[in-house]
């Protein structure tokens, strides 16, 4: 059986931890392309994030300390015998932020990213932790100046395509031999309007951040983007959305976006394992 790591990449905020929380259910009840194949031995952190959710509240940020929580648990595909062991190393929005900041990252960390086949960024709409991008002449030209003014505040932008050359630089090839792949998760996509559900996650990217739009389409690495809601709609808000919820649970809550290349166009999908049996690829 193929042992697969996948990272998980983004700043603060971005998304990770409740998605991670939300995965696990996801495959533990067979939802969708990825089921867990066997329970896991230990995913406390996991069941503690799930629970949140459970209670009708997103879960607080992680924080980088120095004990780790992997996620490692094994799938396999809904339509096969296919399996593969994935772990998914628990590395905080502040690891990857002070990464960028100092131009280094720890090489415990390094090993793990050449470990590595796949990835999934995530980058949250809305977010208080978002650092606006800049214009495109300014932000290439803090891209060759990180680590010194950039400290007060790299730009989001700036620093998801910092991640990505860590991507490039450390990525093996795929167990088949296959061009490394890269799932980029648009996270509280539900807070968009009609019009830019039409338009896609990649439009939106586009826009709002024309330096990682670029970026994803001058790479080697194969690239596909998602929306993502968790849990379908704003708990922190939304007080009616949140009592329904709490009426129903985790159950028919959350979907992904993605692109139905046969009718053109982008849809929703309760199916929130995507991303990752996108880039596992089983």
């Amino acid at each position: 059986m193929t042992r697969r790591s996948v990272i998980l990449l983004g700043g603060p905020d971005s998304g990770k931890t409740n998605y991670v929380g939300r995965l696990w259910p996801a495959l533990d009840g067979g939802e969708g392309r990825l089921i867990a194949a066997v329970q896991p031995n230990d995913i406390g952190f996991v069941l503690d994030t799930a629970d949140h959710l459970f209670q009708g509240q997103f879960a607080p940020r992680s924080e980088h300390t120095e004990a780790r929580r992997d996620f490692e648990v094994v799938v396999r595909a809904c339509d096969s015998d296919s399996q593969a062991t994935i772990v998914i190393p628990d590395i905080s929005g502040e690891l990857w932020k002070k990464a960028v900041d100092d131009s280094e990252l720890e090489s415990d960390w390094m090993d793990e990213l050449k470990r590595a086949d796949g990835a999934l960024i995530f980058v949250r709409i809305n977010s208080d932790q978002n650092i606006r991008p800049l214009d495109w002449v300014t932000s290439k030209r803090l891209l060759g100046r990180i680590g010194g003014d950039l400290k007060k505040g790299t730009p989001t932008q700036v620093m998801l395509c910092e991640l990505i050359r860590f991507l490039e630089l450390s990525l093996k090839k795929r167990p088949d031999g296959g061009t490394p792949r890269l799932s980029v998760v648009v996270s509280a996509w539900d807070l968009v309007d009609q019009e830019s559900f039409e338009k896609g996650p990649e439009a939106f990217i586009a826009r709002e951040y024309p330096l990682l739009g670029g970026r994803l389409k001058d790479t080697f690495l194969d690239v596909k983007i998602f929306g993502l809601s968790v849990v379908g709609g704003d708990l922190s808000v939304d007080e009616s959305y949140r009592e329904a919820f709490l009426e129903k649970g985790l159950d028919g809550h959350g979907w992904v976006a993605s692109y139905d290349t046969t009718n053109h166009l982008w849809h929703k999908d309760s199916d929130v394992t995507l991303p990752v049996a996108w880039v596992v690829g089983i």
